[in-house]
């Protein structure tokens, strides 16, 4: 049979993308919780009882680290605004873009992720100003400095909290001035 690739359907695209990026989410193992930012484009093929989705899009990282395992729906984004006046993602946390590949057989109704490649760049600096913000934001590199004081706080932490477990810090994913 022939198969063809065309656009995906507009009714139920971003319902497919949220479950598609759910996917990306649980399959990584360090950074942060990706959250739908809009679909950028989506096409599907069906070749007999399966539909392959094939998408791109634009997303933005939350405040959830992915280990937390919280669907990106229930994560907060940066207390900064969301958007820049110019309409681009703006924030503390990193923006890019998502190229997905999904296939789902009719008979389960189940998606699988086939693969995945995410580019994420920072905010630029600019854009994290904000007029009403008390502070400009700035994205600093993660040295051994940074782990030691992030390893100190949570020592400071263990020993004063009344808890059954101990923490310790396993990697310092981003540090903000």
């Amino acid at each position: 049979t022939e198969t063809s690739i065309t656009p995906a359907d507009c009714n139920t695209v971003e319902q497919d993308a949220g479950v598609a990026l759910d996917l990306v989410n649980k399959h990584r193992r360090d950074g942060f919780v990706f959250g739908l930012f809009r679909v950028a484009d989506a096409h599907e093929q069906r070749i007999g009882n399966t539909s392959i989705l094939y998408l791109t899009l634009d997303v933005l990282e939350t405040e959830c680290p992915v280990l937390s395992r919280r669907h990106w729906e229930s994560c907060e984004y940066s207390d900064t605004s969301p958007m820049a006046s110019n309409g681009t993602p703006a924030g503390s946390r990193d923006f890019g873009q998502c190229k997905i590949i999904t296939y789902t057989s009719q008979l389960l109704k189940k998606s699988h992720l086939y693969g995945f490649n995410c580019t994420l760049s920072p905010v630029p600096p600019d854009l994290l100003e904000c007029k009403d913000c008390p502070v400009k934001i700035e994205v600093l590199e993660v040295t051994e400095q940074h782990k030691d004081i992030a390893a100190k706080a949570l020592e400071k932490f263990n020993r004063e909290g009344n808890h059954t477990c101990y923490f310790n810090v396993d990697k310092v994913e981003k540090t903000l001035k």
